[in-house]
């Protein structure tokens, strides 16, 4: 074997393999120059070149003593044995893994876990070292392990808008119990409140840093931000919180979403709408076919007919007008105002204005009913009026039964009766929260229980005369309402025809002959109705 020579003083070692014998000099480090332990090194070397039969104690030795001795390591006669194997450890590309192996026989491993960090730290390698995944290759050293694993860098997640209404849903009927799809309920809208949240900003994050198994940080992708839009009728709060300034509908507009306080629908309500139920205002260019509803707390306006559909609003306008087909029901907390009525039942707490005929139907009206435009006809049913009704025409010329009555307010009566059984109750109520006050003294010296008890009376007995207060104020402001109806009329500005049952207040009349501009009022004294002029 010829004579082969790696290193020098500088290197920090010096290996001979010689015909002698294999050498190897570990030099004393000079300043500033560090401690030579690459072990690895040496084994690959003596491995290329043969040198297989040598003891890995005496290189650690030879490497930790650093004493700049050439020692033997290796005989002559045994330079071309076998060389125990020793531990390498790969080193992934991107530095985020480190992965120990052993080519040899379990039998053959002489090797620690210190000895492991060592050929470690040689490497470079210092974050994520896993001690117990050392000890169990130096358990099993036949299987490869992985020691060192980086930390990964986790990229911030990007912004993202959370809506609280599912706008995908609109114009799909809803589904009810047992899966049945309900096809009056169309979700055509989606009702908010004020105060309601419509979406929410979920801001990005900033990610967290990764780091290699060599120490070196690994910088992540913080998230995108996303703006939360201010739509129309609408307020953000605590800058990620969209919620609605009003009553109304929420209505997506690319990536707004607005509050409308009215709702507009270019159809009828039928099939393909539903029943509408809207918190606004509520605008048909079509008709309410039968069978369907419409409620809102605003006003109604609709362009075309009411066919048998129920309309419940504020104030309810009706272009077309409305055939009952003696199902739908027209209710108004306000006014009402249509071209006709056929068959219908419709009732308004305050005033009624019909412009041409109102036929067969059942009409209550808080103040008023007016038809005076075109024919300004009533036949047939029943019209009841609190203070008026001012007509052209009352029944026709075949003498059908149509009844008129005013002087009579079956809402008001009823507000009345209400208020009236709810104040005698908080007066007795009232009454005997003070017999128990006066009971109870002072509230002094008295036991825990006994205090608790006149706190709790103190605490009810305010609000409870507030309401007494509340309730005589609004029994005084009917009662003038009531009063009102004393002077109730009814007005005929062209005539009555026969069969036409007029009541005012209590008094009934008949009318047995046609008669014409004339009116019709209560005669307290006389006990009768009172046919006068116009």
């Amino acid at each position: 074997m010829s004579d082969i020579v790696f290193g020098s003083e500088k290197e920090g070692f010096l290996l001979e393999i010689l015909s002698e014998g294999v050498f190897l000099t570990i030099y004393v480090p000079k300043e500033n120059s560090p401690f030579f332990k690459d072990v690895t090194l040496l084994c690959a070397l003596l491995k290329k070149h043969g040198i297989k039969n040598y003891k890995i104690t005496d290189l650690l030795k030879t490497i930790q003593e650093h004493s700049g001795v050439r020692s033997e390591i290796v005989a002559p006669e045994a330079a071309q044995e076998k060389v125990i194997p020793v531990p390498v450890i790969d080193i992934s590309k991107d530095k985020m893994e480190a992965v120990i192996s052993f080519s040899g026989d379990d039998g053959e491993f002489q090797y620690d876990r210190d000895y492991i960090m060592e050929l470690l730290a040689d490497k470079n390698i210092t974050y994520g070292i896993d001690k117990a995944l050392i000890d169990e290759f130096v358990k099993v050293p036949s299987c490869s392990q992985v020691i060192a694993q980086g930390k990964i860098a986790k990229n911030g997640e990007n912004a993202y808008i959370k809506k609280y209404i599912d706008f995908s849903q609109k114009g799909r009927p809803s589904s009810g119990n047992y899966g049945k799809v309900n096809y009056k309920d169309m979700n055509l809208c989606f009702l908010v409140a004020k105060g309601d949240p419509l979406a929410e900003r979920i801001p990005q994050t900033k990610g967290e840093n990764g780091m290699n198994i060599m120490g070196q940080e690994i910088i992540c992708r913080p998230g995108k931000p996303i703006p939360l839009t201010k739509g129309k009728n609408t307020e953000i709060i605590d800058e990620n919180l969209l919620i609605a300034a009003i009553d109304g509908q929420a209505i997506e507009e690319g990536n707004r979403i607005t509050v409308d306080p009215k709702l507009e629908i270019s159809s009828d309500v039928d099939v393909s709408t539903g029943n509408i139920n809207f918190n606004g205002s509520v605008f048909i260019k079509g008709n309410v076919q039968d069978g369907f509803s419409v409620r809102a707390d605003g006003d109604v306006h609709i362009g075309g007919t009411v066919s048998g559909g129920t309309v419940e609003a504020r104030n309810i306008y009706i272009e077309g007008g409305i055939l009952g087909m003696r199902r739908g029901k027209i209710y108004a907390r306000e006014d009402i105002r249509t071209n006709f009525i056929e068959n219908a039942d419709i009732t308004a707490e305050r005033d009624i204005y019909i412009a041409d005929v109102a036929l067969h139907s059942e009409i209550n009206a808080g103040r008023k009913i007016i038809i005076k435009d075109r024919r300004g006809q009533v036949v047939g049913g029943h019209s009841t009026a609190g203070v008026l009704i001012d007509v052209k025409i009352l029944g026709n010329f075949m003498d059908i039964v149509t009844k008129v009555e005013v002087g009579v307010n079956p809402i008001i009566n009823k507000k009345y009766r209400l208020i009236t059984d709810s104040i005698g109750n908080d007066k007795k109520q009232l009454k005997n929260i003070k017999n128990a006050l006066n009971m109870l003294g002072t509230g002094e010296k008295l036991s825990a229980e006994r205090q608790e008890k006149f706190a709790r009376l103190k605490r009810m007995q305010f609000p409870l005369a507030g309401k007494l207060e509340r309730e005589e104020a609004e029994l005084k402001e009917i009662s003038g309402q009531l009063k009102s109806m004393d002077n109730a009329k009814i007005r005929v500005s062209d005539k009555v025809n026969p069969g036409v049952k007029i009541i005012v207040a209590k008094f009934l009349y008949t009318v047995q002959t046609e008669a014409q501009h004339c009116s019709f009022s209560a005669d307290v004294k006389r006990e009768c109705v009172s046919l006068n002029p116009y």
